[in-house]
């Protein structure tokens, strides 16, 4: 199940006035929250308890008692771990390493189990089969995401997939204007508005190319655009929320790449073994301990 607080910050964006009030409490003071009655959070926030029964109901819960047994649970949790620290928490320059760890370390953690509790498995399960069906394989994102998308062509290219990645616009416009139906080109952003990811997927779509979109919005323009889409959890804006966005893609890679090498497993299989054989010549043996002078 999905934490209540994450949920909080997932819904804060398409709220406003009153229950952006209410949110952004909670948010700042869960354990306080979880303490107070239906009238005295309607006082802290400004509100009315009405407005907060239907914050609640917004949030997809039954009422304030819900909302209260939700809060008080994510209270214990987060208390219960020395590496628990508020995901939006910023690093501060005067912050020791110990800190910085805790923070990256709760962060990378919240985003990975955020995913995990929203990820489609029927969309990978069709994007993996997708990928097993299409002649090649088209990977296009910009900055931090082409190295998402570099990874994914990685991983396929070692199990025998013809795959590419186009880590600027023109090339991979050119490319995708030469695809067709057998084709399969996929768009990483993380934000879902990057020009160039959206033009590349509607120039693909357009010679009959089946796309994916890879993205953090479900509602965003790059995924209206593509056929399948697969998302992350939405993290926060501290540094370390940034940091965490991409292992929740890679997560969300590393999913789809085991399924497509379960559906294709005796050619994974095969591939594995062949360029492992290609490699490992190439690993140097490691070198001998030293002795210590006597």
């Amino acid at each position: 199940m999905t934490d209540i607080l994450q949920r909080l910050r997932e819904l804060r964006p398409a709220t406003g006035g009153a229950l952006v009030r209410i949110a952004d409490f909670l948010l700042a003071e869960p354990a306080e929250a979880a303490r107070l009655t239906i009238t005295d959070l309607a006082d802290r926030t400004g509100t009315s308890p009405g407005t907060v029964t239907r914050f609640c109901h917004t949030a997809g819960l039954s009422g304030f008692a819900a909302l209260k047994v939700a809060l008080a649970e994510q209270v214990g949790r987060s208390g219960s771990s020395r590496w628990s620290t508020d995901i939006g928490g910023e690093i501060d320059p005067a912050d020791d390493l110990d800190q910085v760890l805790k923070v990256i370390v709760a962060a990378n953690t919240q985003a990975l189990l955020s995913t995990a509790d929203q990820l489609d498995l029927a969309a990978i399960d069709e994007v993996a089969r997708a990928v097993t069906a299409a002649r090649a394989i088209h990977l296009f994102g910009v900055g931090t995401s082409a190295i998402t998308a570099d990874e994914l062509r990685i991983r396929l290219q070692r199990i025998g997939f013809a795959c590419w990645l186009w880590p600027e616009v023109h090339g991979a416009l050119v490319s995708v204007t030469l695809a067709d139906e057998r084709d399969l080109v996929i768009g990483v952003s993380h934000s879902g508005q990057i020009a160039e990811t959206i033009d590349v997927l509607r120039a693909a779509a357009a010679r009959g190319a089946r796309t994916v979109a890879i993205t953090n919005d479900r509602v965003s323009t790059l995924a209206a655009e593509a056929d399948l889409v697969l998302t992350t959890a939405q993290t926060g804006a501290a540094p370390a929320d940034a940091l965490a966005d991409r292992h929740a893609q890679l997560l969300v890679l590393d999913v789809l790449y085991t399924r497509v090498a379960q559906l294709n497993h005796p050619g994974t299989l095969t591939a594995l073994e062949s360029t492992a054989a290609a490699i490992d010549p190439r690993r140097l043996p490691k070198p001998k301990r030293r002795r210590p002078n006597p």
